[in-house]
């Protein structure tokens, strides 16, 4: 038995030394595709983190709210909850939010009684030690962004004409301080805007769960089971906040992506054991007969596969958290610890894709298996099609994400062994006879039952290029369309924004500048609809304007909703949409629903006409919109400065826009380029086995009088076309992943309605990055059989 395994242990080094870019290629596989999970979990994390900061956000799940909502209200509603009528609310916290004036800037004030419930207190920014907590509940003390104290205290130290204590704590995103202090400072006493609940459930506890295995889940998931409570409206907080609801499903789609480089790293480890047995199934005859048991072979394997997956996890999570930073760093984000779920997520991928290699090993696989009989794969087919057109149909993340699954699945089934069996004609080009014989090859390489891992391989190489034509066709087109909404929401001109505490811009003195046609003053309030808060804005809404907007009948006279304001509340055109503003209640008619690709608050624009019938100091004019003649912005611009800071041209804007849109997409682009390197990985492995199996053919050329150089060049042309079957497969590919993440993903996830454009450009590097790949997969492994008579 010893001696057994001490001899096998000796094949095994002695393989790995003269071996090693096989061992290699599959270390690296595992690296990359750790890496891929790494960086993707830990940039969710700093992209929720920037984009869903906030106050008393870990403190609840869930907000209730009815109409002129009192104190006495609440302690109605919390005597309903110690009776026990309120199932799976854990904790309940009197809130009232509104807005108050700090230099002129309308500023969100939260005032909350955090004691009421002691749920999620000790997580929070505000109670971070004992002389903040006692400080803020004591007096008042209001808790504020460093920048926000500095403007508060230039004010005298005064907010709503009352003195104010500050407590600086950054993160908080908003004034934030105790409910009696809160309603002194807005003159509400006695008054609520809402309920925060906590709520407890199975449902909401394997969601919280299933996030830390993959952030951002929530978003692809229906909404968790909202407490009925009569008399109470009850919001679940991913709908009220949509900012959080965009960093999830930001989180999510890239989760996406980073399960693709882990598929295919565990299909690289499966491809490597397939090299793996094709080169040393006469050298395991000798072992077997020499006293080497099945087991032993088993459990070296395994051995081996876990060795592997434990250092492709090390390697991978030192490489990912260094991509995080840096992709955080390009996305101007605080960056995200390296965690326990991190850590383990690494571990398990790993493992997975190592022990797979000796899940293969220790089945003796490597035996040629046919796919299916030609009737069982039309069964196969029809059936795939059919779950495709209804995931499709029912319209959610998880079963559009399951469709892509779907085409893929067709591709490799269908696609590739049908582009496989169209080389022949290729074959017909070839000048010698030994060149035709070899490209008709080809066709038994790819074709379904006759050789499953180059088969397997090939998809893997043009699913991933394919990945990077679908998605670099919807950021193209997203990109286009993005910038057809700035040049149509944007004027020709130069935008002025007023400072905080600084004069409303006076347009008629603006007006008479040279050079200028027109000054538009636009006019912001805070408000809020049944399911949350929103932003109004007041705009000269004439046939000009609102065609900027995508409106084409005249002026409008109701509001243009934004698509994110209509997604959330459940709005379109012709319903009525009940405003609150301060402290009045405005029905307005809703006229159109525009684009708008800004992860910001919902937004509601009002024509001018509705001035009147809002609450006068609700209302921060703070932004002008001036018009100028052709060639004449630079000169206003420089006029304005003089007595304005604030001051951008059209120009500027737009390259503000695009260099923040390139930013946002740098994450999705790296980890396409993982996918890429982990499918050449996998198709290495598998031009390896392909030699190995090839190298009596080879003996009997060389026997005939091929010189090793011409039978390179017969190994390497086959190898090319391989990859060119693979880039011509991930060609229609792309384009049907590009079309779902338009027509689909984009509209589920963030609200966005894209139009497909399919742009050559897209196209150039995944298919070439593929074509080379191909290549630097077959030169060893063709060089090593031609020139040296083993694989």
């Amino acid at each position: 038995m010893g001696a057994g395994l001490a001899l096998l242990t000796k094949s095994q080094l002695r393989h790995a030394v003269r071996h090693p870019v096989a061992l290699v290629a599959t270390l690296v596989g595992v690296a990359l595709a750790v890496l891929a999970v790494t960086a993707v979990h830990l940039v969710s994390e700093s992209v929720r983190g920037g984009l869903g900061a906030g106050s008393g956000a870990e403190w609840h799940t869930h907000v209730a709210t009815r109409p002129g909502l009192s104190e006495e209200d609440y302690f109605d509603l919390r005597r309903r909850w110690r009776r026990g009528e309120l199932r799976g609310v854990a904790a309940l916290y009197p809130v009232i939010d509104g807005y108050v004036r700090i230099a002129g800037r309308a500023r969100r004030l939260v005032g909350v009684d955090p004691l009421a419930g002691l749920r999620g207190v000790g997580a929070s920014p505000l109670f971070a030690n004992a002389a903040s907590s006692n400080r803020l509940l004591l007096g008042d003390v209001l808790a504020v962004e460093p920048r926000d104290a500095q403007t508060i205290r230039a004010a005298g130290g005064r907010v709503a004409n009352l003195p104010v204590a500050l407590q600086e704590v950054a993160g908080v995103g908003v004034l934030f301080g105790d409910l009696p202090t809160a309603q002194r400072l807005l003159g509400r006493e006695g008054e609520l805007d809402a309920v925060w609940l906590q709520v407890e459930n199975p449902r909401l506890r394997l969601v919280d769960w299933a996030d830390g295995l993959l952030p951002g889940i929530a978003a692809a998931l229906p909404e968790a089971g909202n407490p009925v409570i009569d008399g109470y409206r009850v919001t679940s907080l991913s709908r009220w906040s949509p900012v959080r609801r965009f960093a999830d499903a930001t989180a999510f789609n890239l989760g996406m992506l980073a399960l693709l480089s882990l598929l295919m790293a565990v299909f690289l480890a499966a491809q490597s054991s397939r090299a793996h047995i094709a080169r040393r199934r006469l050298e395991h005859q000798r072992l077997r007969a020499a006293g080497v048991s099945r087991g032993q072979l088993r459990g070296l394997a395994v051995a081996e596969g876990l060795f592997v997956g434990v250092l492709g996890a090390g390697l991978g999570l030192a490489a990912g958290a260094w991509l995080a930073d840096a992709l955080a760093a390009v996305g101007d984000l605080a960056g995200a610890d390296v965690d326990a779920w991190v850590v383990g997520k690494a571990l398990f991928c790993a493992t997975v894709a190592g022990v797979s290699a000796a899940g293969w090993r220790a089945s003796g696989a490597g035996a040629k298996r046919r796919f299916g009989r030609p009737a069982g794969r039309r069964v196969v087919g029809s059936v795939a099609v059919l779950a495709l057109a209804l995931c499709l149909a029912h319209a959610s993340l998880p079963s559009v994400f399951a469709a892509l699954l779907l085409v893929c699945f067709l591709h490799v089934v269908y696609m590739v062994p049908a582009l496989g069996g169209a080389t022949r004609w290729i074959a017909g080009w070839a000048r010698s006879l030994t060149m035709r014989a070899n490209l008709r090859s080809v066709v038994a390489a790819v074709r379904a039952g006759q050789s499953d891992d180059i088969r397997l391989a090939l998809a893997a190489l043009s699913i991933a290029a394919a990945v990077a034509i679908g998605m670099g066709l919807m950021v193209e087109s997203l990109r286009r369309d993005f910038h057809a909404m700035l040049d149509q929401v944007l004027w020709e001109g130069v935008y002025l924004r007023a400072e905080p505490g600084g004069a409303v811009p006076d347009t008629a003195a603006i007006r008479e500048l040279p050079g200028v046609r027109e000054a538009r003053r636009y006019g912001e309030a805070p408000a809020r609809l049944a399911q949350g808060p929103v932003t109004v804005r007041l705009a000269h809404l004439d046939a000009a304007e609102a065609a900027r907007y995508g409106f084409r009948g005249g002026a409008p006279a109701g509001a243009l909703l934004s698509e994110t304001a209509a997604r959330v509340h459940g709005l379109g055109v012709g319903d009525m949409a009940h405003l609150q503003v301060a402290d009045r209640q405005l029905p307005v008619p809703v006229t159109h629903v525009y684009r708008d690709y800004r992860p910001a608050q919902p937004t509601v624009v009002l024509p001018m006409t509705f001035r009147s019938r809002l609450p006068v100091d609700a209302v921060a004019w703070n932004q002008v919109v001036v018009v100028t003649e052709p060639g004449a912005a630079a000169t206003v611009a420089a006029a304005l400065r003089k007595d304005h800071a604030d001051v951008r041209d059209h120009a500027e804007i737009r390259a503000r826009a695009a260099a923040a849109f390139d930013r946002s997409f740098a994450v999705s682009n790296a980890l396409t380029a993982v996918a890429v390197g982990v499918a050449v990985a996998g198709l290495y492995a598998a031009l390896t086995a392909l030699q190995a199996n090839r190298e009596r053919e080879f003996r009997l050329l060389a026997a005939v009088g091929l010189a090793r150089v011409e039978i390179w060049r017969l190994a390497l042309t086959r190898t090319c076309v391989l990859g060119l079957v693979a880039a011509v497969a991930a060609a229609p590919l792309g384009v049907a992943i590009a079309w779902v993440l338009c027509a689909f993903v984009n509209p589920l996830a963030f609200g966005w309605s894209v139009n497909l454009r399919v742009a050559a450009g897209a196209f150039g590097l995944p298919l070439l990055l593929c074509l080379a790949g191909a290549l630097l997969a077959g030169a060893v492994p063709t060089y090593r059989s031609a020139f040296r008579g083993t694989a």
